[in-house]
């Protein structure tokens, strides 16, 4: 087995949870809406690009790739879309080109939220479980600092910047996007599907957001194909779909395959929303 390495911990906390508990109700209801009803195109690229943009640098490049990543099934991770501290694991996944497994926990969870009750003891996000080695790991910080540890290459770490950013601009997305990817849409089916989606993407997409917020607030798992830009995964997206544009959805359950983002989200909603 790879012998973990010691690298420089992340500094930043998690703000108190009375700040998050405070906050997520509010953009919840002013979010408002049904997300299953068309959208405009305008704002919803106007909004996540300046999310994106609000993040930048992170998110876009793989530049630290691991040498030897792991299969997407054995690195699972529990965490909704709009948590600016599961954000902050994502990008550092881009970074490293890590595919994973996503269990999507937003707010009135049916599924994942009770898994991570039963496999950590708590309800905390971001939750990951890397399966073939025994760990399970709340906390973004450890779990960013044991990602580069465990699957860096030698002497990788974490910017600096990424671990002391997040309580300082990891909020923009979430406020930009109105609590988009933070509660359980009411008609999400109840049954997850029989087998996991597939999504070719990366944090900072702005396109890719938006299909991310539909998984989650329908509470899909997917596999999360890392594609930042340098990532050899943009070679085997090419091999699937003739291009190396994200988001890129593959739904083995149906046979689909395709790639506009609010085409994907339209047909998530009428697919997995009508229960």
């Amino acid at each position: 087995a790879r012998r973990p390495r010691r690298v420089a911990a992340c500094a930043s906390a998690s703000p108190p949870p009375s700040l998050l508990s405070a906050f997520c109700p509010l953009l919840t209801a002013l979010g408002g809406g049904d997300p299953s009803e068309p959208r405009n195109k305008f704002m919803e690229t106007l909004t996540s690009g300046l999310a994106s943009v609000a993040r930048l640098p992170f998110g876009v490049e793989a530049q630290q790739r691991a040498p030897s990543p792991p299969p997407p099934e054995q690195l699972v991770l529990y965490e909704f879309e709009a948590c600016p501290f599961c954000r902050r694991v994502r990008e550092a996944l881009v970074d490293l080109d890590l595919s994973v497994t996503v269990r999507p926990c937003p707010k009135g969870a049916q599924r994942h939220r009770r898994e991570v009750l039963e496999r950590g003891g708590k309800e905390v996000f971001p939750f990951l479980v890397d399966e073939a080695a025994g760990v399970s790991l709340y906390e973004s910080q450890d779990i960013v600092d044991y990602l580069y540890t465990t699957y860096g290459p030698e002497g990788a770490k974490a910017s600096e910047w990424l671990c002391k950013s997040t309580p300082l601009t990891g909020w923009m997305p979430t406020l930009l996007r109105v609590g988009r990817g933070m509660a359980r849409f009411e008609r999400a089916s109840a049954e997850a599907p029989p087998q996991a989606l597939e999504l070719y993407n990366y944090e900072g997409n702005q396109f890719a957001r938006l299909v991310r917020e539909a998984l989650c607030e329908l509470e899909l798992p997917y596999v999360c194909r890392a594609a930042g830009k340098g990532s050899p995964n943009r070679e085997t997206l090419r091999g699937v779909s003739g291009a190396t544009q994200v988001p890129f959805l593959v739904d083995p359950n149906t046979g689909l395959q395709m790639a506009e983002s609010l085409d994907i989200v339209q047909y998530l909603f009428q697919t997995y929303g009508s229960a």
